[in-house]
């Protein structure tokens, strides 16, 4: 069974904790120090959101902007990803998670984004997901 109902579950999702962790956890002030810029790519949702300093963008939008990272994967390892279920090197290494970008702009992603896994299960209580993956 498919963790998200369909893209429109994960996009307001997202959009939601996109805005908390950018606005309350200063993630927005270190992506724009940093440059940095994301897009993800959603495989079996059809879902593509791109995230700067400014917050979330979804579809058309996203498709049109340039990022300095591209993470392509499925909808379970996004959620796996945030719940810290992931070994990140194991998932690069098996294609799970497939990157794109220079190789330090990906690393220092990483642990800018461990706020965002303390939030993301509040998130899922909000939203009816499991907590296991």
């Amino acid at each position: 069974m498919a963790i998200f109902k369909d893209r429109e579950v994960a996009e307001k999702l997202f959009l939601e904790f996109w805005q908390e962790l950018i606005r309350d956890n200063g993630l927005g002030e270190e992506f724009k120090k940093n440059e940095i810029s994301i897009r993800f790519e959603v495989n079996d949702l059809d879902l593509v959101m791109y995230v700067d300093e400014n917050g979330p963008l979804f579809g058309d939008e996203a498709k049109e902007k340039k990022a300095v990272v591209t993470m392509k994967m499925s909808s379970d390892m996004v959620h796996k990803y945030w719940l810290d279920q992931v070994n990140i090197p194991m998932a690069l290494a098996m294609r799970q998670i497939k990157a794109k970008g220079p190789v330090n702009k990906v690393l220092q992603i990483l642990p800018m984004f461990k706020p965002g896994q303390k939030l993301y299960p509040e998130y899922c209580k909000k939203y009816n997901l499991p907590l296991e993956a």
